[in-house]
């Protein structure tokens, strides 16, 4: 009772467990892959599996519904873009009766690079922001009224810039991760 969904990091417990949980049928929930452990397998440039694989393909065939992934622009993992863009190639495009997996960038979210998500990704995501919420000036539901007005903006194609000056959360966040409004902390 009041549970809504299930993260399990796919990698510690193993493939044949992952899949297990997502086939089934009690369990009927969203399952939320994390990718804790990842890196042991695709940050060495001399051994691993691709990281599109491990964090794209992988985690989609043991039946994921969403995969927090590293983003690549602004967020504070060390992940090339193209390698990024690939992953949610690997999460989202065609592969034959496989459902898609729905990306959730994190590592370094903020409001002021929220727009880089969505116009690298398109809007069938979800953001993983900690910090970007919890270090707002004004308190963590400052913080997550200002993602979510600077969702709204980028939702929109309105600047981030421009919107701010009509929504006080995203002006003071703007003014703390991109220095680009006159809002004072």
């Amino acid at each position: 009772a009041g549970v809504n969904g299930m993260m399990v990091n796919y990698l510690a417990v193993g493939p044949e467990a992952m899949r297990a949980l997502a086939e089934d049928p009690a369990i009927n929930v969203p399952i939320l892959a994390h990718m804790d452990l990842a890196g042991a397998f695709y940050m060495s440039p001399y051994q691993g599996i691709a990281s599109p694989i491990i964090l794209g393909k992988f985690p989609r065939l043991c039946g994921a519904d969403a995969i927090v992934l590293p983003f690549s622009m602004g967020g504070k993992a060390m992940y090339m873009h193209d390698r990024f863009m690939n992953t949610v190639r690997n999460l989202t495009y065609p592969m034959g009766n496989l459902k898609p997996t729905m990306p959730m960038p994190s590592g370094g979210i903020t409001p002021a690079n929220v727009a880089d998500i969505v116009n690298a990704v398109g809007k069938d995501i979800m953001i993983g922001s900690g910090g970007g919420l919890h270090a707002h000036p004004q308190g963590p539901k400052a913080g997550a009224r200002a993602l979510r007005q600077a969702i709204d903006a980028a939702v929109k194609g309105i600047k981030l810039e421009e919107y701010a000056k009509e929504h006080e959360e995203l002006g003071v966040a703007l003014g703390v991760w991109s220095k680009k409004t006159d809002f004072k902390i």
